[in-house]
């Protein structure tokens, strides 16, 4: 049997952790025409199963015969790729309703447009995309358009204004992206994109401890490798919960242990040194770059505490500054989920081992000085 763990990012892996109850209520409230839901941001930091979630909610809606699921990516022209997937995901029925709007008509390579419409502008996919739409509402068809990792850009800034007339129109269309949080906050930022403020956040947090302990323990035990309760619950432990790490740290076991058959303590620091590699090259090295420089002073703070969960009270000693100065960052760290609030007063980091790579980049740049 091959490694069912797959690390790679926006990659749909076979083995994952989905979050049931939380995807069951989106698609639930997509079908109630004044959910806020008709509009929701899925965000968090790199690693934390985005991709996943947002796939995992267009392959349970698009199972539903009244929906059709649009996805869209960015880096492409988005207007002109929702007339062709629309059409292409599109029943053989739908298709004969499409081609009969005037001036165009779809061939195997995409949109092929009338000799008038041969230089096709903003508005002339705007007035496509409204037929279409208005076609597609008679037939009682619903569309889910969904954009992975969005950023704000002139295409998705046209996007965004010709889909605040679909919502003013009460076409049943609803808008599903993802984004990391400094990403999302750009956009929310842009005067034509301010409905988005209106639309619904669903922060992705960490995955469930137990849930990771019984999902290695029936990965494992059942490709016929040895593992104890107690180690199980060490690998869980090493993940706290991401789950770049709970793809990672699988993965590299599966690997590691194919000859042995045999997961134990050994294994475990075998490969601890190759997942903390791959954790600061694939994910914190771009996580801990995004932080501005007083962000990065305040997990260096908390770093440097001895405890697991850090008062704010010794980060603002730590730092010398005013208790309003520490709080603000203390709130874009939480907003970035970079770190945690656990009791009252005090926070933890989100990731793993995120401790030692902040200490170690310290180390680094006090070495360069």
């Amino acid at each position: 049997m091959s490694n069912p763990f797959n690390p790679s990012f926006r990659r749909i892996p076979t083995i994952f952790l989905n979050r049931g109850q939380l995807i069951n209520e989106v698609v639930e409230e997509l079908n109630n025409p004044n959910s806020p839901y008709k509009v929701s941001i899925v965000y968090g930091m790199r690693g934390v199963g985005k991709t996943t979630f947002l796939t995992e909610v267009g392959r349970k809606v698009k199972q539903a015969p009244d929906w059709l699921v649009v996805n869209l990516a960015m880096g492409s022209n988005l207007m002109a790729t929702l007339v062709d997937d629309l059409y292409m995901k599109a029943s053989s029925d739908l298709q004969k309703t499409f081609e009969s709007i005037r001036g165009l008509s779809f061939s195997a390579v995409g949109l092929q447009l009338s000799a008038d419409l041969s230089k096709p502008t903003l508005s002339t996919y705007q007035g496509i995309l409204t037929n279409m739409f208005t076609k597609l509402r008679e037939k009682g068809i619903k569309v889910l358009i969904t954009l992975d990792e969005a950023k704000s850009n002139t295409e998705l800034k046209n996007f965004a204004a010709y889909y605040q007339i679909l919502n003013r129109e009460d076409y049943p269309v609803a808008l599903m992206m993802t984004g990391l949080p400094e990403n999302i906050s750009e956009l929310q930022n842009e005067d034509v994109m301010t409905f988005l403020l209106r639309g619904k956040r669903i922060a992705l947090s960490a995955l469930n401890l137990s849930q990771i302990e019984i999902s290695y323990n029936n990965v494992f035990k059942r490709s016929g490798f040895q593992v104890t309760e107690d180690t199980l619950s060490k690998m869980a432990l090493m993940t706290m919960g991401y789950a770049y790490g709970f793809q990672l740290l699988g993965y590299l076991v599966w690997n590691v242990a194919q000859k042995s058959k045999t997961v134990d303590q050994d294994l475990l620091d075998e490969i601890k040194l190759e997942y903390l590699v791959e954790l600061d090259q694939n994910a914190y090295t771009k996580i801990f770059s995004s932080l501005s420089l007083q962000d990065k002073k305040f997990v260096l703070a908390m770093a440097q505490s001895s405890q697991h969960r850090v008062s704010i009270k010794k980060i603002r000693e730590r730092l010398n500054r005013p208790s309003n100065f520490v709080a603000n960052y203390r709130r874009r760290l939480l907003d970035d989920q970079v770190i945690k609030s656990t009791n009252y007063g005090e926070v933890a980091f989100t990731l793993p081992f995120f401790k030692e790579y902040v200490l170690q980049q310290y180390r680094f740049e006090q070495g360069l000085e």
